[in-house]
């Protein structure tokens, strides 16, 4: 009965309420359905397992969930502005702050000796003025000696083509989940100790060169991964070993 009941919810809820709009209470669903309040609270409970509601607010109303994004793990462009688009968002990117100075962990990837200065650039990636993830690049100084100048707010891959001629053609990159920090919960707007998608990667300009390496914090509600995958070639067992060793 709680299925059925979930079922009618949905289709009685799709053309009344909007994504930012609460929807109807226990009580109220009590009384027009005339059903018992346990089994309003499996028919929720089922439709915020399955992702169709949400509550923003520990003992706020509930809402439908927002629509996740779906990245393509196996493209290398679009990342944020891309594959938001594709899921009907409108993406934005807000600079948090432009440093300049000596990154260890960020020269090891981008194959720099320990004293090469590095442009570090911090962003929070946003969709309809809610955050989506917060991203921190770096880029050697080399490679983008007047970056200061530059628009920070598009693509970064964009930029150093259409401004540098520095063409990407190959990234590695790593997916896992962990806790989000205090500063990346903040910025994202979540609760204390929420989990969040880590993604680091470098990516390689025509030639080999490394010329940016990034690291994400991504709200795990917001995202869903998709990759396709073929049969392995001999030519594959000869491929160069990630940056992390995998």
């Amino acid at each position: 009965m709680y299925h059925q009941l979930s079922q009618a919810l949905e289709a009685t809820w799709r053309d009344r309420y909007g994504p930012d709009e609460d929807l109807p209470t226990e009580q109220e669903i009590v009384q027009k359905f005339n059903v018992s309040r346990i089994t309003v609270r499996r028919a929720l409970d089922e439709m915020m397992a399955d992702g169709t509601i949400w509550r923003p607010k520990t003992r706020g109303r509930l809402r439908w969930a927002p629509v996740k994004l779906k990245h393509h793990v196996n493209r290398l462009r679009g990342f944020f502005s891309d594959d938001a688009l594709a899921s009907g968002h409108r993406p934005s990117a807000r600079v948090i702050e432009v440093a300049q100075g000596i990154w260890t962990t960020a020269n090891r990837y981008l194959h720099l000796p320990e004293e090469a200065p590095c442009y570090r650039i911090s962003r929070l990636h946003e969709s309809d003025g809610r955050p989506l993830s917060y991203q921190v690049s770096f880029i050697p100084c080399d490679v983008c000696p007047d970056l200061l100048l530059s628009d920070l707010s598009g693509s970064l891959l964009q930029m150093l083509e259409s401004r540098y001629g520095h063409v990407v053609d190959h990234a590695e990159q790593r997916l896992l989940v962990r806790e989000a920090t205090a500063e990346e919960a903040n910025l994202l707007q979540l609760p204390l100790r929420s989990n969040v998608f880590e993604v680091d990667r470098v990516s390689y300009a025509q030639g080999g060169r490394p010329v940016e390496y990034f690291t994400a914090a991504l709200d795990v509600t917001r995202y869903e991964f998709v990759s396709s995958m073929d049969a392995l070639r001999p030519e594959d067992l000869l491929a160069p070993r990630s940056p992390w060793g995998r």
